[in-house]
């Protein structure tokens, strides 16, 4: 069985390649305009440190071209997930070959509050967080492990936003988490929307309100 807790090599590894990734997006334009379109702003971008592949280390030459985005926990980057620039050709994310399912965002976890929301999605947690609600994201239906569930133990709320931007998907997902979290509660996203093109396109206020949670 895989150890879901790198060992300390793997951790400067992945922690050199997050500081060789983050120095590089400034240098692609292309990169920062696509963050630009998700709404991110450069302090965004580096609180999450975020980044751009153009000299992959070892073991990354297909994410040549990609965005870098790491998961960070108390102790450090634990993996890095790769995410292609826009609608282009090849597939759209990239995981490290063997990697266990993770957590993005795990810190949410940290902040201290009654609720939280749980995003199909890393760029959908940030833009959640952002707006006020602290949020994680799983990579996809088949990222959700059942030991993730321990995790929102204790919450009034976990609040699982569901994309409406597929082909169903979305609520397959939420559903299956539902499943499994007491206190679940699913919010769909307007159609033809995922959490992060619907706050660009109607404010971090209208999540905020859909959820009929006051700051």
């Amino acid at each position: 069985m895989t150890s879901i807790v790198p060992d300390p090599a793997l951790k400067s590894f992945l922690e050199e390649a997050t500081a060789r990734y983050e120095g590089e997006l400034a240098r692609s334009p292309n990169a920062v305009a696509y963050l630009k379109s998700r709404g991110l702003s450069e302090d965004s971008a580096a609180f999450y440190r975020l980044g751009y592949v153009e000299n992959p280390l070892p073991g990354h030459e297909t994410a040549r071209g990609m965005l870098s985005v790491p998961y960070l926990t108390r102790s450090g980057v634990v993996t890095v997930r790769f995410r292609r620039l826009g609608d282009g050709d090849g597939p759209k994310y990239r995981s490290v070959p063997g990697d266990p399912p993770r957590i993005f965002n795990a810190n949410a976890l940290l902040i201290p509050s009654d609720h939280v929301a749980i995003c199909e999605g890393e760029f959908d947690a940030i833009a959640a967080t952002e707006a006020g609600i602290p949020a994680v994201g799983i990579a996809g239906v088949s990222a959700w492990k059942s030991y993730f569930a321990r995790c929102f133990k204790g919450y009034r709320a976990v609040y699982i936003l569901a994309d409406q931007d597929d082909k169903g998907q979305g609520m397959e997902f939420a559903e299956k988490v539902a499943e499994q979290i007491k206190n679940a509660r699913i919010s769909p996203m307007p159609a033809g929307h995922d959490v992060n093109s619907f706050v660009l396109a109607h404010g971090p206020e209208a999540l905020l309100e859909q959820l009929e949670i006051k700051t």
